[in-house]
């Protein structure tokens, strides 16, 4: 069962969730898709990959960013909310004794993870589901761990060419999704599994 807590962010209080691992101490921390269009921590793309790292007995973190739901502040375009993740990953490990390892982002939330991840620290492994690539910026090398992208041939807003450019990364096509993953839920689950190695 998930446990709402709430966070001292740069803006504010930010609402969280947390599924404790049963056994081990390894954490994920989830990004929610773009707030300006109904995206929050209940999305059901996050549901997927939630699901495939708790079969891990990975923690998972998942938070709204400012102005979302319950938590403070107003909408930044993407620089506050980065504050505000590297706000969630230190109190995760300040206030659960070990290090989150793991970052996940759907989507706005993969624009975030990926301007983010270089900054912090213990980072692990990367998964970037239906990354916004030509619609966001994703700039720089990536972060010195391994990165997934997850996306579909039928994403209208992943450019599969951009992401084909993208240096050091490993990509999970999943032919027929779109956008959202309609009614490809199960092949989303298992390409989440699969980055997890």
């Amino acid at each position: 069962m998930s446990e709402f807590v709430s966070i001292v962010g740069p803006a504010g209080i930010l609402e969280a969730s947390l599924d404790r691992p049963e056994g081990g101490g390894r954490w994920a921390v989830l990004c929610h898709p773009h707030p300006l269009y109904g995206g929050n921590m209940n999305d059901a793309v996050l549901d997927a990959v939630s699901t495939a790292l708790k079969g891990h007995d990975i923690g998972v973190l998942r938070f709204n960013f400012r102005g979302v739901g319950g938590s403070e502040g107003h909408h930044d375009g993407g620089t506050g909310e980065s504050e505000d993740l590297a706000a969630v990953w230190a109190w995760l490990l300040a206030n659960e004794g070990y290090s989150p390892t793991i970052l996940g982002g759907y989507s706005f939330g993969a624009s975030v993870a990926w301007a983010t991840a270089r900054k912090l620290p213990s980072l692990e492994r990367v998964l970037l589901v239906a990354p916004p690539l030509g619609h966001m910026r994703f700039d720089g090398a990536p972060p010195a761990c391994p990165v997934h992208l997850i996306y579909g041939d039928r994403d209208e807003f992943v450019d599969t060419a951009a992401a084909r450019r993208m240096d050091g990364v490993t990509h999970h096509l999943i032919a027929g999704a779109d956008h959202f993953f309609s009614g490809r839920w199960v092949d989303l689950a298992t390409a989440a599994d699969t980055a997890l190695g």
